[in-house]
């Protein structure tokens, strides 16, 4: 007797090339992964680096080049199983998707009647959704004159009316104000107590740790590791980190600077220092002990520290780590 698979998407060696010869681009370059059922997974990574398109060849909306993928126990390569998939898996876009003239609940009734859901089931779904999303108040306004915040927000409900147990999310809260911003990760965050998987992309790095049981930080078509959030982040070094902003910001004299700091009591304090941007970056255990005699030997060698901050490792600066890069770049 066959058992279910504890995995909600299985992929193997996924890949994507678009165009041919001198214009060939590969997209996805062997992209394997497994998604358990009840997690919140997160694909982290900077704007173009395959995200969307690994989402969208994981839920059966575009082809792969080559490589395997199975969703909910099925392939969905199978004719016979793409109206299961389907009916199976919420898809909250990354362009808002909404009908201007209809208003927030004949959005959502479009939805639920184009899954042929029975109405009264219907009405207690919307109901519930309008709600939890904090739109009880605009729900006889038309979608166009909705705030981007309230459209967004109405954009990721469209994706749940017909009670999905996959739902992706793909770059769900650009441009949002802080407030609606928080209101769509607790939603988001809430949505495996409901029985539910979800996908998330994302390229801001605060989002992928907040809301992610697991992280695959993907670049250039490629998974450079996968873990979670607090496991990517011990991985590179423990301690804080203190950001140094200099007033001399040439790359040559931050990379000078950054080299002395590498020197500094033969290393033992420090665990890493390297460049972001316009600033020097340095990981100490012992920061705080060791920061009046960082900042002479810095001034020894040149430096000219206008401000500096203490901080936590973020994902960023794992990325940074894998990559020599920020992500925002």
């Amino acid at each position: 007797m066959a058992t279910e698979s504890q995995f909600a998407i299985e992929v193997k060696d996924l890949r994507k090339t678009f165009g041919k010869g001198d214009n060939k681009v590969e997209a996805v370059r062997g992209v394997s992964l497994q998604v358990r059922k009840g997690e919140i997974f997160g694909f982290l990574g900077p704007n173009g680096a395959g995200k969307t398109t690994s989402l969208r060849m994981m839920v059966g909306l575009l082809n792969p080049s080559a490589g395997d993928v199975i969703i909910l126990g099925k392939d969905p390569k199978e004719r016979q199983n793409q109206n299961f998939i389907k009916e199976r898996i919420g898809i909250i876009p990354q362009e808002v998707s909404l009908y201007l003239e209809l208003t927030v609940e004949e959005n959502l009734w479009f939805i639920a009647n184009a899954y042929r859901i029975p109405r009264d089931t219907a009405k207690e779904t919307i109901d519930k959704l309008i709600r939890d999303m904090g739109l009880e108040e605009k729900r006889k306004a038309l979608a166009k004159n909705l705030s981007g915040g309230m459209k967004r927000r109405l954009n990721l409900i469209m994706g749940l009316v017909h009670n999905p147990e996959l739902v992706l999310c793909d770059e769900p809260t650009p441009g949002l104000d802080p407030q609606s911003r928080v209101v769509v990760w607790e939603y988001i965050q809430d949505l495996p107590k409901q029985g539910k998987t979800v996908i998330l992309t994302t390229h801001f790095m605060e989002e992928a740790d907040r809301l992610s049981d697991r992280v695959a930080i993907i670049d250039r078509g490629e998974v450079l590791v996968m873990d979670s959030p607090k496991a990517l982040k011990k991985s590179i070094g423990e301690g804080d980190l203190v950001e140094f902003m200099l007033a001399d910001t040439a790359e040559e004299h931050l990379e000078q600077i950054a080299s002395a700091l590498k020197k500094f009591n033969g290393g033992s304090s420090i665990q890493d220092v390297y460049v972001s941007s316009d600033r020097v970056i340095m990981r100490s255990k012992d920061v705080i002990s060791n920061l009046s005699r960082i900042l002479n030997h810095m001034e020894d060698h040149g430096a000219e520290v206008e401000n500096m901050a203490i901080r936590n490792t973020t994902l960023e600066d794992v990325f940074i780590h894998l990559t020599g890069r920020a992500l925002r770049n």
